[in-house]
């Protein structure tokens, strides 16, 4: 599964995403009428992709080879996050692996205690500030972090929930090849970690 896959929706996986978009490129139109959003359309047409929240989302148990999640969990309330990865952890094959990609905190902390960036531009690439976004876009809470991480913090999660084989990663480094090709699809590695475990039983 590509959970929070926007644009990128490739053959072979089971393609999800919460933007209500998704379920907009449903309706009988030509994605011209989309306006800005046609290219994204067809995307999610072709894809064949499946609307689902993180809270919506069900699996039938031990049917999943792989869960992949690249800068999506950040837009989740910590304690909805935990609850999808606990779900995850169910709906993994014994084999199965899940592999997430979020933004760095600690990356991003020691670049401003660095000096390497000002606090304006700290503050907006945290996504955590509202100020000036409208209020669909506060309310879908697709267009900013409700929570960030750092590997410990991350990886403190996935210990509590059972998985195991927990594993930092780098970009396009997987035991699972397809999700491989995702990190280089989705970019971002210059503010990402990348961290994948067993669901460990």
């Amino acid at each position: 599964m590509n959970f929070g896959c926007g644009i990128w929706c490739p053959d072979g996986y089971l393609n999800v995403d919460g933007s209500f978009t998704v379920l907009l490129a449903h309706l009988p139109f030509p994605a011209s009428f989309y306006g800005s959003r046609e290219n994204y359309v067809r995307a999610i047409r072709t894809g064949h992709v499946r609307y689902a929240t993180a809270r919506r989302l069900r699996v039938a148990n031990g049917t999943l080879d792989g869960f992949y999640a690249s800068h999506v969990l950040e837009h989740l309330p910590r304690q909805e996050c935990v609850d999808l990865l606990r779900r995850v952890r169910l709906w993994l094959k014994p084999t199965g692996l899940v592999r997430v990609v979020l933004p760095d905190l600690r990356q991003l902390a020691n670049q401003y205690m660095e000096g390497k960036i000002g606090a304006d531009r700290f503050v907006d690439r945290m996504h955590m500030a509202v100020d000036g976004m409208s209020t669909w876009k506060i309310v879908s809470s697709h267009a900013y972090h409700r929570w960030m991480y750092d590997v410990a913090s991350f990886t403190v999660i996935l210990n509590s929930l059972g998985y195991s084989n927990i594993q930092v990663c780098q970009v396009a480094e997987s035991a699972l090849a397809g999700f491989a090709e995702l990190d280089r699809k989705i970019g971002r590695q210059d503010q990402s970690f990348y961290i994948e475990a067993s669901p460990g039983r």
